[in-house]
């Protein structure tokens, strides 16, 4: 098998497993995986075109009851204290609005896993942002039923997530000891069987091989509603159990692995939750983020997008103690200095934006 053969194949047509785990083994060094790089973004323009969309998250709206939590969790660090959720239906209106003010059209509800209460508690959120024009997907973990994925795709929610992070049965055990495997497949099997689009994520450098991460990617790739890939990279929180056990791995390790995704899926949206290296990512061919737009949030809460903005973020006050973090005056520049576009609605208020914090119409055109 040579390299630049592959590359090319991969040009027109899905790569097989026996051509992913060959592009794991070959892509260590820079030379090699930009040439990756460089294929995995002529088939996202080819088969997605040049849009890149960044969707809005309100989460923490269901507390995780994993125990003991997953260990590269917040959840797991000293002091750790949830947020707590306490939003009535009118205010949640009033939050969709200032979303919609954003630009953003799609926002992410969810929060973690609790069996009890999230499929109520999503479904009655999932109902007030769908009638206020938003497009919506759900992200709790293995926490529903059958009944509530039905009720969710009648009031036309976008996709449902269910995760894995690992395949790999005793490194899923050894990082959540807490969680199931099995429960998460079969969430994933009820979200695909009743047609409903499927997210899933894949978690790199926790001790997988790269076997194992072709292993994952072609389950994925067999269920038929497959939607969004979502690769996620290790990152150990201080004084977490994980602190002092494991090396995280580069930001270049997730990008190998969204390439490599790319060249398997086409046509699908990929997606890496982390704004800070969002350049790098439309290298590797993503084309979609969360946590890079707007998001909410207590006021002064812990905020995965807004730790390393400085200057450019929005902070709008929906009252009760929330507001809407938005980052969106940054990321969408980014996004657009790295040869992509972003939605309409995004582009516009992002000028407006500028704008008016700054007086220079010439931003307009951000």
């Amino acid at each position: 098998m040579e390299f630049e053969e592959t590359l090319q194949i991969a040009l027109d047509r899905a790569i097989t497993r026996e051509e992913a785990l060959f592009l794991f083994k070959e892509t260590e060094e820079p030379a090699k995986y930009l040439k990756l790089f460089e294929a995995a973004t002529a088939v996202r323009e080819k088969e997605c075109g040049n849009l890149f969309r960044l969707d809005g998250w309100m989460g923490s709206n269901i507390e995780c009851k994993i125990d003991p939590p997953c260990r590269y969790c917040r959840r797991a660090t000293p002091g750790y204290k949830w947020e707590g959720w306490n939003v009535s239906a009118g205010q949640l209106k009033e939050i969709a609005e200032a979303f919609k003010g954003t630009g953003t059209t799609t926002v992410e509800i969810g929060g973690g896993t609790n069996p009890e209460d999230a499929g109520p508690n999503v479904i009655g959120i999932l109902k007030v942002l769908r009638e206020s024009g938003l497009d919506i997907w759900v992200n709790v973990g293995p926490a529903l039923e059958e009944g509530h994925i039905q009720e969710m795709k009648r009031l036309g929610v976008e996709s449902i997530t269910s995760s894995f992070e690992t395949m790999n049965e005793e490194i899923f055990k050894k990082i959540k000891p807490g969680d199931s495997l099995e429960k998460r497949k079969e969430l994933a099997h009820l979200i695909n069987d009743n047609g409903v689009p499927l997210i899933s994520v894949i978690m790199v450098g926790i001790g997988e091989s790269y076997q194992d991460r072709v292993d994952h990617l072609f389950y994925l790739s067999g269920m038929e509603n497959f939607y969004q890939l979502a690769v996620s990279w290790l990152k150990v929180h201080p004084k977490s159990p994980l602190e002092g056990t494991i090396i995280p791995p580069s930001p270049i390790e997730a990008a190998r692995t969204v390439a490599i995704g790319r060249l398997i899926f086409r046509d699908v949206h990929i997606n890496v939750s982390d704004p800070q290296h969002i350049q790098l990512w439309i290298m590797a061919g993503a084309n979609r983020m969360v946590h890079a737009g707007a998001s909410l949030h207590e006021k002064g809460g812990f905020s995965i997008g807004g730790q390393w903005v400085s200057t450019g973020a929005e902070h709008i006050d929906v009252g009760n103690g929330y507001e809407v973090m938005n980052i969106l005056p940054v990321t969408a520049r980014y996004i657009m200095d790295a040869g992509m576009e972003v939605e309409p609605t995004v582009q516009k208020a992002v000028g407006e934006y500028w704008e008016s914090a700054t007086g220079d119409a010439t931003m307009k055109a951000v």
